[in-house]
């Protein structure tokens, strides 16, 4: 079972499984990307649940649907998004904002500003959005899970 349609189908069923599971309702669609690439989104009725706390609920499912594509097949690494009730892109705006306020901070009071700790994803949302910045620097400081960005004026 090694070509796309199957894996899109195995995530489909994964999908479906985790919802039963947690007894919700909603539709799930998959698809795949130019870089074979997968995006399982998950909507209507009541997806909204699986973004509670903080969306732990959905990067855990996403956790399980990368392992499971990981083990899949043996062939290239395949990653998979999963987003629930547009929850995806609403975090990454949230968190794009507030990369903008911290580095409006830094440069008001000349000083680094610390955000609070992220998963590597979120930090990298961070980091993108104040790239082409040339008047803030960032970086990451600490251990998972613990790990944060620090943005300060650069140099």
């Amino acid at each position: 079972m090694t070509d796309d349609t199957t894996q899109a189908e195995r995530l489909e069923a994964l999908a479906a499984a985790v919802l039963e599971g947690f007894d919700i309702e909603a539709t799930t669609s998959v698809t795949e990307d130019d870089d074979g690439n997968f995006e399982v989104v998950i909507e209507g009725g009541e997806a909204g649940e699986l973004v509670a706390d903080g969306g732990e609920i959905v990067d855990a499912i996403q956790h399980i649907a990368n392992q499971s594509m990981a083990r899949s097949d043996g062939g290239p690494r395949r990653r998979v998004a999963v987003d629930a009730d547009g929850y995806r892109a609403r975090r990454e705006a949230a968190l794009e904002r507030l990369a903008e306020r911290a580095a409006a901070e830094a440069l008001e009071y000349g000083e680094e500003i610390e955000l609070d700790a992220m998963t590597p994803h979120d930090r990298r949302v961070v980091h993108m959005a104040l790239k082409d910045r040339t008047d803030i620097a960032t970086r990451s400081e600490g251990e998972e899970p613990q790990r944060r960005i620090i943005v300060e004026p650069a140099d």
